[in-house]
């Protein structure tokens, strides 16, 4: 089992994220979280409870409180993280941004705000998950 979590501040973000995850069929209910340390919590949570689930996580960098960068070092440091897949969602074009990502072992791609039709159906093909898009 798959669940999408969108991680982000900004409350036009995550409706419109919701729209395009929800008719590219990624997730019919992806839940959202304003505060990075929620959505930490709900996982950490979730994984003590061993229901045996990946989640794919878009994360925006810049949050208060919690930065998608803080977030990242925590989730890095959890010993379920081989089923956790982050995506950058974020408004950043500052390529050290991007390279910086490349070192978190669970960030699967990086995509610049807006989130795309075109963004949604690569998500799909990125091998770590693409298994759970299957269709019998």
């Amino acid at each position: 089992m798959l669940e999408v979590l969108i991680v982000d501040d900004d409350q036009i973000v995550v409706f419109i994220q919701k729209k395009l995850i929800s008719n590219h069929e990624i997730a019919q209910n992806p839940i959202s979280f304003s505060q990075a340390a929620d959505a930490l919590n709900y996982i950490i949570e979730d994984q003590n409870h061993t229901r045996q689930k990946d989640f794919l996580i878009l994360l925006d960098i810049n949050m208060p409180n919690m930065n998608g960068w803080d977030f990242l070092k925590r989730l890095e440091a959890h010993p379920q993280k081989s089923r956790y897949h982050v995506i950058m969602v974020t408004s950043s074009i500052d390529a050290k941004d991007k390279e910086k990502a490349n070192n978190y072992s669970t960030v699967r791609s990086f995509i610049e705000k807006p989130i795309s039709a075109a963004d949604c159906e690569e998500i799909k093909e990125i091998s770590e998950i693409s298994h759970f898009f299957e269709t019998a």
